[in-house]
């Protein structure tokens, strides 16, 4: 690819709240963040929170418009390609894989070097028809996934992963390094905050000898605990205002017991 490039995902009158949270949760495995609702047709509770798992980013982060007007109006340009099961007239879908490389190859956005990131909308209708042919009025693609059994009609959360997958395989990204064992990647992002350098300098305010090898680490299973769940910006802001408010006040309290002495 010449250029970067930037993927939101795009929920058009999604019913059910939980594969709203499910597809948080797809977008955090594939390195998305930008999630959009048009016109949603539920209310996002705690199953959503719930279904998102430790993927809480595009949910949390999540920007609603009442109509495609308003996408229009708010979003930057883009590519957009919407996603269909149906082959009905004036539609022209292709197979995914086959629209992300003609785009790859012919787009003009992609066909000259520079630093911005292409903008690309993943549009996804409803549960119950998907999207509608008043919908793909705004698709510059028509996409569909392929399947192999008699039943050719997706979760529409499974479609939004297998979606983002497909963009992935064939433009490519930073893969998560696996090694023994999932890791983490530390939160980035907020200029000044470190929680997990925080954490470690509160433990050893606290006199845990953070040097010695332990079967079990209070660092480690607090880090876990702390961290594993994705935080969001604000909650990782609350933390270190925490940690750091506890230092202060530790140290404190031994510079006088020092003068006590």
């Amino acid at each position: 690819m010449k250029r970067p490039f930037e993927v939101r995902i795009v929920l058009v009158r999604s019913i059910y709240e939980r594969n709203i949270g499910a597809t948080s949760r797809a977008m955090s495995n594939m390195g998305f963040e930008k999630l959009i609702l048009v016109a949603p047709a539920c209310e996002l509770t705690y199953e959503a929170q719930q279904t998102a798992a430790t993927g809480q980013t595009g949910l949390q982060n999540r920007t609603t418009y009442e109509s495609w007007e308003q996408f229009m109006a708010q979003e930057p340009e883009s590519i957009k390609i919407c996603f269909t099961a149906r082959d009905g007239k004036g539609r022209q879908v292709r197979d995914i894989d086959d629209v992300l490389t003609d785009i790859a190859d012919h787009a003009p956005q992609f066909q000259t070097t520079s630093d911005i990131p292409v903008v690309i909308h993943l549009v996804f209708g409803p549960e119950d028809w998907g999207l509608a042919a008043a919908d793909l009025e705004y698709a510059n693609f028509c996409a569909s996934i392929p399947t192999f059994g008699e039943n050719w009609s997706l979760n529409l959360a499974q479609a939004t992963l297998l979606g983002m997958f497909s963009l992935r395989k064939a433009w490519g990204g930073e893969r998560t390094t696996l090694d023994g064992g999932k890791k983490r990647r530390a939160p980035q992002g907020i200029q000044g905050i470190d929680p997990e350098a925080s954490l470690k300098t509160w433990l050893e305010e606290m006199g845990f000898d953070l040097t010695r090898q332990r079967k079990i680490n209070v660092f480690t299973v607090l880090r876990r605990m702390l961290l594993q769940n994705t935080p969001t910006k604000k909650e990782l802001v609350i933390l270190e205002t925490v940690l750091q408010q506890s230092i202060r006040k530790l140290r404190e309290w031994k510079e006088f017991k020092n003068r006590e002495r």
